[in-house]
């Protein structure tokens, strides 16, 4: 089993190993995006999904450059952005690759590829400003999360390519949290919290670094192929790990041959669905990458990880299947085990509202999304 460094001087709580069964029926409060819809609502892809302090549902639909705003009760509010180049539009280089968060006070935050830069909007969806990215080189952000301090973002995903910028620095010996301040034209980027980082160049079964803000602004994240979720305060200093004792499977040839399968056939599926000419040498890249993929040794327990509007932990694991999801389990900060969804319970909730409002993202047969917002119960909020 491998766990980052440095554990031992932390707070581990060891939580329970049977699962509590938890009951997901949550109150379905509205649902919109349909082809036989109003036009406001017919969304071309939806990316990310947010809400603000007003229970308002913000909805990134990248395909068209455009966020739409939704009303508590499932009512069109506002629509703005646009592709283009002038302020508050987008580049239309930028498709499918800008990263979107809700900040609570309902402004909305777009990382702009295309203009190497954020796009900031107030809760009234009026254009604030521009803040660019520091140097020349071109910068991919794809996630961005909301720090709790209502003004500035966090991120696990910042590629770097060119000169000017992070790019040219060494490599780190770790796997950074970033925070971007974004009270300045440029955008200041620092280092908050400096995760595990696996040896090698494994991507097969590699443990993924998943960050969320809490609360009372630290953050939790985990980093390694073990259950170990992490709680760092403000500053970036880690304070306690919450473990349950699942344990990571080894991975043998019959795994990584099944895996390879597995990505392969995906791989085919998403060419046999793009009529995008580009889509069949997309495609032969695919086969040559995941055809010499390296894997790494065992499988990690965790698959993904979100946090509540109230602090509450959400932790997907992974499900019988090495590369199938699993329970959800839920903890508080503090260390307290609440239950678990069973893996065919509930998807894992997109985004989270004040009020125990959710959103998931379903998709129909001809792939059309539509955004589906529930309600969860006060015990688990």
């Amino acid at each position: 089993m491998t766990h980052a460094t440095g554990l031992a001087a932390q707070q581990v709580i060891e939580l329970p190993a049977d699962d509590r069964p938890l009951d997901a029926e949550f109150q379905e409060v509205y649902r919109v995006g349909s082809v036989s819809g109003d036009e406001w609502e017919i969304f071309g892809r939806v990316s990310a999904v947010g809400f603000g302090q007003s229970g308002a549902l913000y909805v990134m639909d990248d395909q068209g450059g455009r966020i739409v705003v939704v009303g508590r009760e499932g009512e069109f509010v506002r629509e703005f952005g646009r592709i283009g180049d002038g302020p508050g539009e987008f580049s239309s280089s930028s498709n499918t690759a800008v990263g979107f968060t809700v900040l609570r006070n309902g402004r909305t935050v777009v990382f702009d590829p295309g203009h190497s830069a954020f796009q900031l909007f107030g809760s009234d969806g009026e254009f604030e400003r521009s803040v660019r990215m520091p140097g020349s080189s071109l910068y991919l952000i794809r996630t961005l999360a909301p720090a709790r301090d209502g003004v500035n973002v966090i991120t696990t995903s910042v590629g770097a390519f060119g000169s000017g910028g992070p790019s040219g620095d060494p490599e780190p010996t770790f796997r950074p949290v970033y925070r971007f301040v974004l009270t300045g034209e440029e955008a200041v980027q620092d280092t908050v919290v400096r995760a595990w980082k696996p040896a090698g160049d494994a991507s097969g079964f590699r443990p993924e670094l998943v960050a969320r803000a809490l609360p009372d602004g630290g953050l939790v994240y985990t980093d390694s192929s073990a259950y170990a979720v992490k709680i760092a305060g403000p500053n970036g200093e880690l304070t306690r790990v919450l473990t349950r004792p699942f344990q990571p499977e080894p991975v043998t040839d019959r795994i990584r041959d099944e895996e390879v399968e597995r990505q392969l056939a995906e791989n085919e599926e998403r060419l046999a669905g793009s009529d995008d000419r580009l889509a069949a040498a997309r495609a032969e890249l695919g086969r040559a990458r995941i055809a010499s993929m390296e894997f790494y040794h065992e499988v990690p327990v965790v698959r993904d990880l979100r946090t509540g509007w109230e602090g509450t932990i959400w932790v997907r694991r992974r499900g019988e299947e090495p590369a199938s999801d699993g329970p959800i389990d839920l903890l508080t900060p503090d260390g307290r085990y609440i239950g678990s969804y069973a893996a065919d319970a509930t998807a894992m909730p997109r985004a989270f509202g004040p009020d125990g409002l959710v959103a998931f993202v379903e998709r129909d047969e001809l792939d059309v999304p539509t955004v589906v917002v529930k309600r969860l119960p006060p015990e688990i909020r």
